[in-house]
């Protein structure tokens, strides 16, 4: 039973790995705009040194596609931000990439269960990733991550 387990377990992590590699979340795809051609752009970018290094991301879309095409995916995928639990784990990873044992150590999670409870969550929607039992925010969703921090600000 045992091995039937970790078999599907290795299975669905080789395959996560394949989703986040072919994931569009890559800082090196900067998709252009001609900003003459549509009615309206939104835009966001930065500049961030993270324990992972620099990263520097821009991103414009169509006010157009985001209120039609990406609306409610991309809600979604912010969604799966909402809970504290998941704040602190992603304050964490900003700051770290960190194994579960050590969301646990600090006081992040209060087990495991927890803690992968939490983690599938946010990888499922692309706000981590897991390499060699290790957690990481992928390079293209830290300017996003504190994009909407600074959105949600008292403007």
């Amino acid at each position: 039973m045992d091995s039937l387990i970790e078999r599907r377990l290795a299975e669905l992590e080789s395959r996560i790995v394949a989703l986040e590699a072919s994931a569009s979340t890559r800082p090196d795809q900067k998709p252009t705009v001609r900003y003459d051609e549509v009615a309206g752009t939104v835009s966001f970018g930065g500049q961030a040194i993270t324990g992972a290094g620099e990263v520097e991301y821009q991103w414009h879309r169509p006010t157009d596609y985001l209120r039609q095409e990406a609306f409610e995916s991309s809600l979604e995928r912010v969604g799966a931000l909402a809970h504290p639990v998941r704040h602190a784990i992603m304050q964490q990873l900003l700051t770290t990439s960190t194994s579960v044992h050590e969301l646990v150590e600090l006081g992040i999670v209060s087990s495991t269960g927890t803690a992968y409870h939490h983690i599938s969550a946010l990888q499922a929607s692309g706000w981590v990733r897991k390499k060699d039992g290790v957690l990481s925010i992928p390079p293209g969703r830290i300017i996003p991550l504190l994009t909407i921090v600074a959105a949600g600000e008292n403007h």
